[in-house]
C-alpha cells in the first residue's frame, strides 16, 4: 500500500537517482512527502501535479521543485501510447546548500525554493528542454562511470539545471500559475484554499459546497477531474501531514493533536494516522527524534 510519507532511503548515498522512470499502465499517484528535497523533469506525458494549493500541468519541458516534508500529488494520464516518462533525484537540502555557497545567484534561488520563498515551483523549460536532458544525460553518464557520487558531480547537476531556471527566466516570476495554464477553473483552488482554513475543524462536505455555493456531487466531480483525487484524499493528506508537523515539533498528546487537525475521536485519529502514514502516532514522533539525532551525530 502507499503511504503518505515516503522516506527516501539513501543507503549511505548522497543523491537518489532515477533516470527516464518510463510508465505504460495506469498511474494514479497519491498525495505524499519525503524527507529531502525533490526535482522532477518531465520528459513526455500528461496530466498534473497538485503542489502548494495550486494546480500544474505535466507536459514535456516541465521542471519541479518540491521541498523537503512538502505534501504534493502527482498524477498522470498514462497508457501504452501515451507513456510517462521523468527523471526524478532527491538530496538532502544542506548538502545541497553547502554546495551552492560558493555561486550567489543560483544559492539565492535555491534558498528560496528550499525554504518556501520563491513563489513558484513548477517551471515549464521547453524553450530549454534540450539543454536541460543533456544535463541529466551528462549526470547520468557521470554516474555510470562511477562518479555519480562525488560532490562536485552532485554540485554541478543541481548548479546547472538552476543556472538553465535563471537563463530562461531571469525574473523568476514568468512561470506564474496563470502562465503555466492551470487547469484548475477556480473551484479547485477555491476548495482547496477553504480547506487550507478549515482542515482544524470538524466539518462536512456540504459546508464546502454550500460556502462555494456549489452542489457537493458537482464540486466532488470537478475536483476529482482536475486532480486525480477526492475531496476527502485531499482533506485527509493535509490532516495527517499537520499531525505529523505536531509529532516532530511538539510534546504535546497523541489526543491534543487528533483535535488539532480535526479528528477528535483518539481512538479513529489513530487508526486514519496508522492506516494513512504506515505507523502510529507515538511510533512516527520515536522515529523521526531517532532520525534527527543520528543526523546529528554523523555531522
Amino acid at each position: 500500500m502507499k503511504r503518505m510519507f515516503e522516506a527516501v532511503v539513501f543507503g549511505g548515498a548522497k543523491l537518489f537517482w532515477d533516470y527516464r522512470h518510463r510508465n505504460i499502465d495506469q498511474y494514479k499517484g497519491y498525495y505524499h512527502w519525503h524527507q529531502c528535497c525533490e526535482m522532477l523533469f518531465v520528459h513526455e506525458g500528461t496530466g498534473h501535479v497538485v503542489v502548494g494549493g495550486d494546480t500544474f500541468p505535466i507536459r514535456r519541458g516541465m521542471l519541479f521543485f518540491f521541498r523537503p516534508y512538502q505534501l504534493h500529488h502527482v498524477y498522470a494520464n498514462v497508457s501504452p501510447e501515451q507513456p510517462y516518462t521523468r527523471t526524478i533525484f532527491h538530496f538532502d537540502s544542506q548538502l545541497a546548500d553547502e554546495l551552492l555557497r560558493p555561486f550567489a545567484r543560483r544559492h539565492g534561488l535555491f534558498a528560496a525554493l528550499w525554504q518556501g520563498s520563491h513563489p513558484i515551483q513548477a517551471f515549464d523549460m521547453k524553450a530549454a528542454e534540450e539543454t536541460v536532458e543533456r544535463n541529466l544525460d551528462d549526470y547520468d553518464r557521470t554516474r555510470q562511470e562511477g562518479k555519480g557520487e562525488d560532490a562536485e558531480e552532485i554540485g554541478m547537476l543541481i548548479l546547472r539545471l538552476l543556472d538553465t531556471v535563471i537563463r530562461y527566466d531571469p525574473s523568476g516570476q514568468s512561470r506564474s500559475p496563470g502562465t503555466l495554464e492551470l487547469k484548475s477553473t477556480g473551484y479547485v483552488q477555491q476548495a482547496m484554499r477553504w480547506i487550507d482554513e478549515h482542515y482544524q475543524e470538524t466539518f462536512y462536505l456540504d459546508d464546502l459546497a454550500d460556502a462555494m455555493h456549489l452542489s457537493k456531487f458537482y464540486l466532488s466531480k470537478l475536483f476529482h477531474e482536475e486532480t486525480g483525487s477526492t475531496l476527502k484524499e485531499y482533506v485527509t493528506a493535509k490532516r495527517m501531514r499537520q499531525a505529523c508537523r505536531l509529532l516532530e515539533t511538539t510534546a504535546k498528546s497523541v489526543e491534543w493533536i487528533g483535535s488539532e487537525v480535526g479528528i477528535s475521536n483518539p481512538s479513529y485519529f489513530v487508526q486514519v494516522f496508522k492506516h494513512e502514514v504506515g505507523t502510529t502516532p507515538l511510533k512516527y514522533r520515536t522515529g523521526f527524534i531517532h532520525s534527527v539525532h543520528g543526523k546529528g551525530k554523523a555531522r
